[in-house]
């Protein structure tokens, strides 16, 4: 495992050089066993020569044919590149409070934080604010399965306040009538309300003609006028009794109210 150049104790496995051979021993027991991350897909090795071949085998790099203009190291990728790239003092964003530079504009606005106090990250269920997103996902652990909100009315409770809120609207009944303001839990609740002061008789008798307020009352008159239109011997005087007659159509489509 162990590699001597110019009195200088390198590790084979991922290339790090040592003065001692103790250091060198040291390193293998701790550092070495670390693991190595491909920077193209994120895949973890325990040695360098292992990378080396998945980088062969699973991306077609057989040789390092890309190198740093600076010192002209060379790389498998061009992602390895930019990596690299420890020279450069090209950091064109400037920190007004700190003077700290950097190379990206969101590299800047993240660093700022620190300064603003801003807390632009925030829970939706505790409301609670974070500086940094991953502070916000961290937070959020702690309502998986922790039902937090709990309705006053009926006990039922919930882990998230979108689901606590649209439950609360079925008893603080948010839609109110203009005409009377009677209040109700839903739309449709409300808007059959109102037809009592409108008049409004959006139901027809198919048969008759006569109009209804609503459709329960509908269906019990179409029972009596179906019966009146269509007396025992059935509609075409076959004999057919009316229990064994089809029912009659549906009131009204699907989606009306």
């Amino acid at each position: 495992m162990t590699v001597t150049h110019n009195r200088m104790q390198i590790c084979s496995n991922c290339g790090k050089r040592f003065l001692l051979e103790s250091e060198l021993l040291l390193h293998h027991q701790t550092d070495c066993e670390k693991s190595i991350q491909c920077v193209t897909c994120g895949k973890v090795f325990k040695k360098l020569w292992s990378l080396h071949e998945h980088n062969k085998i699973v991306h077609g790099y057989a040789e390092k044919k890309f190198s740093c203009e600076i010192c002209e190291k060379k790389f498998y990728t061009m992602a390895h590149v930019r990596k690299h790239m420890v020279h450069t003092k090209d950091m064109p964003f400037t920190c007004e409070t700190c003077g700290k530079s950097f190379k990206r504009s969101m590299s800047l606005k993240v660093h700022s934080l620190q300064h603003s106090g801003e807390k632009p990250f925030k829970c939706e269920n505790c409301s609670e604010r974070f500086q940094y997103k991953y502070q916000l996902r961290s937070h959020m652990s702690i309502h998986i399965g922790h039902k937090q909100f709990m309705c006053q009315w009926c006990g039922k409770d919930f882990n998230m306040k979108q689901y606590f809120d649209e439950h609360m609207k079925t008893h603080t009944e948010p839609y109110i009538c203009e005409i009377c303001g009677k209040s109700f839990t839903s739309r449709p609740n409300m808007k059959r309300h109102r037809r009592t002061h409108t008049g409004e008789k959006p139901y027809p008798c198919e048969v008759c003609g006569q109009r209804f307020r609503f459709s329960n009352m509908l269906k019990a008159h179409r029972e009596k006028c179906f019966r009146i239109s269509n007396p025992m011997s059935g509609p075409a005087g076959d004999g057919t009794p009316w229990h064994v007659l089809p029912p009659p159509p549906p009131l009204f489509s699907a989606g009306r109210m």
